[in-house]
């Protein structure tokens, strides 16, 4: 396999086991309100404090990764991802959630999420990125297709505790030798490929091209293109409407997202569905979305990231008034819908987001520019679950919460029209 293939390959594995730890959230949900009796919207809190946190740290995590480079960020986020696992399932009180789920899994998030692998993939693939990053990141979908029923059969079995521990100890030995060993960035003295990721060393061809050491041709190939001569400070950045445009959609994703996501299972069972039905409904939403991941990521290197973008705010407001639907009319075919459109929309914004950004951005500041756009998503992430429960505490309904779903996916999808991703 070549190298940036490998690389590839690993971050669809680390991010399938870490979201699907982290967004196993909505599973454990149910058998803590049972347990606690806690409101809605307090129980959801933790996951808004998580969100927080990681808004507040992704800036901070960017500039890190501009200065030891990917693989010991990474390495940090398995271990504070894990441990956070395993001190949850000792949870008594509100701010021991909050502590373990809303602040150290949300370190370890923010470690092994969207920054990092957004730019190790970018700084291994020059062209197609929308491609690469939607393939990569098509592995946070099949981890919520099995950790979702995985955890929820566990919870039926061993209980919510001894689950959280078993996911925490199966997380961190899937993920720390793997991370250890492959997640690297290249060489800096090789480039990487213009298409399939391949590398060549700086100053000779990958694919033919003339030598900068010997001085000739190889036979019969294109020389190599010159690297793009731009490498945009932050300051310049957040300079560009572009910038603000792409972090607004950041904030307004997960606000369509999060207040629908986070309380799906409960919204189920409240509604008389079996919760392992509800838990499976949740993993074929996760497995649409890393197809939905990579269909967009296509989409959006064919016709540009706006209109791939559009069209997944379109299947995210569709998934959320299949909702509205069941809640008149429960029957499951309503939650199959709704796992089919939700699911193809989930997580698509960011793959397009990532690609849009580095062909605007790219550079050697990178890392610092890419985490401060992501602040947006930290916030709007934050909002979302918490906006969720207290809509239901107050109403007794989830119908606002969910209509509300619709009008952000309008206002995310205007927003890439706002950051026109520029034709190469």
């Amino acid at each position: 396999m070549r190298p940036a293939w490998s690389i590839v390959a690993v971050v669809w594995v680390t991010l399938g086991v870490a979201y699907g730890l982290y967004f196993s959230f909505p599973i454990f949900f149910v058998p803590l309100l049972e347990e606690f009796h806690w409101s809605r919207g307090l129980t959801a809190g933790a996951l808004s404090v998580s969100t927080v946190v990681q808004g507040i740290l992704s800036p901070l995590v960017g500039a890190l990764i501009d200065r030891f480079g990917t693989r010991p960020v990474i390495v940090v986020g398995v271990l504070l991802l894990a441990g956070s696992a395993a001190l949850t399932a000792t949870v008594q009180t509100p701010w021991e959630l909050y502590l373990y789920t809303g602040v150290i899994g949300a370190m370890g998030m923010v470690c092994l999420g969207w920054v990092p692998m957004g730019v190790l993939v970018a700084r291994w693939f020059s062209e197609r990125r929308g491609r690469m990053v939607g393939i990569a990141f098509s592995g946070m979908g099949i981890g919520i297709f099995v950790i979702g029923p995985l955890a929820q059969w566990l919870i039926a079995h061993w209980g919510w505790r001894a689950a959280s521990v078993a996911l925490g100890v199966g997380g961190l030995l899937a993920l720390l030798p793997l991370v250890w060993r492959f997640a690297r960035d290249p060489d800096p003295r090789v480039r990487p490929g213009p298409r399939s990721g391949a590398t060549a060393p700086a100053g000779t061809a990958a694919a033919g091209g003339h030598s900068e050491t010997t001085g000739s041709w190889s036979e019969g190939r294109a020389p190599l293109p010159p690297a793009a001569p731009t490498s945009p400070t932050l300051k310049e950045a957040m300079a560009s409407r572009a910038f603000w445009a792409l972090a607004a959609a950041y904030l307004f994703t997960p606000l369509a997202v999060f207040p629908v996501f986070t309380h799906q299972v409960a919204f189920a069972v409240d509604l008389g569905f079996p919760p392992m039905f509800a838990a499976s409904v949740f993993g074929v939403m996760g497995l649409m979305s890393s197809v939905g991941r990579v269909v967009f990521g296509l989409l959006a290197d064919r016709v540009g990231g706006p209109v791939a973008a559009t069209i997944s705010f379109g299947c995210t407001a569709g998934g959320a008034l299949a909702l509205l639907l069941l809640e008149t009319s429960p029957r499951p075919a309503w939650l199959v819908v709704y796992a089919l459109l939700f699911g193809l929309g989930f997580g698509a914004r960011g793959p397009i987001i990532t690609s849009m950004a580095t062909d605007l951005f790219g550079g050697r500041r990178f890392g610092a520019i890419y985490g401060l756009m992501n602040t947006g998503n930290g916030l709007g992430s934050a909002i979302g679950p918490w906006f969720g429960g207290v809509v239901h505490d107050v109403s007794g309904s989830y119908r606002v919460a969910f209509l509300a779903s619709v009008v952000f996916s309008v206002m995310g999808a205007a927003c890439f029209w706002l950051a026109r991703r520029r034709l190469a």
